[in-house]
């Protein structure tokens, strides 16, 4: 059906976007502004802290998106279960992590200060823009929906 095929009086419908969704776009563009000021920031600095602040809003970025995408997809699962993937998620995000920074540690440009800063950075943003977006989206994401009697 297109938009030919409507008539005056028939209503479109629009497909209502998932509430994860919005929540991890409200979350991202915060993380990626506030993350990319600080790292202009601590390019004023030196070239390598502010490589180390793109690669420490990285980390947080990449945690904090997979742990988005599980929400995602345990939302509707037993609570038992979503609790073990969490948690296993969690713990697989951190080691990750781990094993980059490992990765990263006899690497020259890498500064420890800059990727911390990144990293918070990123991970302020991701959190205040997830509070506002939850604020205004006002849905639960984990109830499922009540109908009326």
């Amino acid at each position: 059906m297109n938009m030919s095929d409507l008539r005056p009086g028939d209503k479109k419908v629009a497909r209502q976007a998932e509430p994860v969704t919005a929540l991890w776009l409200a979350a991202l563009l915060p993380s990626l502004v506030l993350g990319g000021l600080t790292s202009g920031v601590a390019f004023v600095v030196g070239r390598d802290q502010g490589l180390s602040a793109l690669l420490g809003l990285g980390l947080a970025l990449v945690a904090l998106t997979l742990t988005s995408m599980l929400h995602f997809q345990i939302r509707m699962t037993d609570p038992t279960l979503g609790t073990f993937f969490a948690l296993t998620t969690y713990g697989l995000v951190i080691g990750l992590m781990w094993g980059i920074y490992l990765a990263l540690d006899d690497v020259a440009w890498v500064s420890g200060p800059g990727v911390a800063f990144g990293l918070l950075a990123g991970t302020l943003g991701w959190a205040g823009g997830l509070m506002r977006g939850a604020l205004k989206l006002r849905e639960p994401l984990y109830d499922e929906k009540r109908t009326s009697d």
